[in-house]
């Protein structure tokens, strides 16, 4: 933890530098009180739960405002974590979420989901995209991501934003603490 610590305040840009990042049809921006009742009703959708690996059970619009002005912010300040929002770029009604997370010198991991309203339109994608620039504009060397064997529709949006296949899957804790059949994939930057 002191190590990543020191890395963190060595960065040259923090996440807000780096976002908002458009590429005309998805936007990537910081999480905003706008986004509290989307975020709720999509983290309850059984696929959300199943594959996304949220931390908490359920979520509710205050939950989701308390953490934006609460852990959500202060990991951005000490650039630890970014939960950040996946809008459409003409109405910037929120679509999902990209989180970057388990930050180290060179490298870090992202999460994702999309509404499920707005899958199968290549939401994630074109988040996917983004999040490889938001990477490279913090100077990271490599990106990281992972899924479960059981997400098929996850590896094909990997793998075609140009992410490559790394390991067979293993056994490994997700960042929900549940142990999951992963498949690493990383694209280096």
């Amino acid at each position: 933890m002191i190590e990543q610590n020191k890395f963190v305040q060595s960065l040259e840009k923090d996440f807000t530098t780096a976002v908002p990042i458009s590429d005309g049809v998805v936007t990537i921006r910081l999480m905003s009180d706008i986004d509290a009742d989307a975020y709720a009703a999509g983290a309850d959708d059984a696929l959300v739960k199943r594959f996304a690996h949220l931390p908490l059970e359920k979520y509710t619009p205050q939950v989701v405002r308390n953490m934006i002005r609460g852990v959500i912010a202060d990991r951005l300040r000490d650039r630890t974590l970014a939960v950040l929002t996946i809008a459409d770029a003409s109405s910037d009604s929120f679509l999902g979420s990209l989180v970057i997370f388990d930050i180290k010198k060179e490298d870090a991991e992202i999460g994702y989901w999309v509404a499920p309203t707005h899958r199968g339109h290549g939401v994630s994608g074109r988040a996917l995209i983004l999040s490889i620039e938001i990477a490279r504009i913090l100077g990271l060397k490599k990106l990281r991501a992972r899924t479960v064997r059981e997400n098929p529709a996850s590896e094909k949006s990997l793998l075609k934003a140009g992410f490559s296949w790394v390991s067979e899957a293993q056994l490994e804790e997700t960042p929900s603490g549940k142990i999951e059949m992963s498949i690493c994939y990383c694209v280096e930057l």
